[in-house]
């Protein structure tokens, strides 16, 4: 008796483990407070200018690869992402690969590109 619940509960962790697996990572991910990102958009809902880092996972054989994306103060900007189809190190070899996910890393506030108020002279 006890091995049967011992492999049945085997069986519905292994059933457990699978569906997370394959099942999508959630996407929303709140990186500063006022600033989140999900799927291939971010939105920022603060005064400030916001420098996103993340990570383009591809298909093929090419690796990931990090992207800086600047997100206006009170916008919601779409990510463009794309992977390389000759990677460095490959002897100009060519691939097909698509972007597979995109992972959200860190958000810092960067004002250096605000444009100053017009002065009025």
């Amino acid at each position: 008796m006890a091995q049967r619940l011992l492999v049945g509960l085997g069986a519905a962790a292994l059933i457990a483990a699978a569906t997370g697996a394959l099942a999508p990572a959630a996407n929303a991910a709140d990186l500063a407070e006022g600033v989140s990102c999900d799927d291939r958009s971010c939105r920022n809902d603060t005064d400030d200018i916001y420098r996103v880092q993340a990570r383009v996972r591809c298909t093929g054989t090419v690796g990931p690869h990090e992207i800086s994306i600047f997100l206006d103060s009170h916008s919601t900007q779409h990510v463009s992402a794309s992977c390389p189809d000759e990677w460095p190190g490959t002897g100009g070899i060519m691939n097909w690969n698509d972007v597979k996910g995109i992972d959200y890393l860190s958000a810092t506030i960067d004002n250096s590109s605000r444009r100053a108020a017009p002065s009025g002279s």
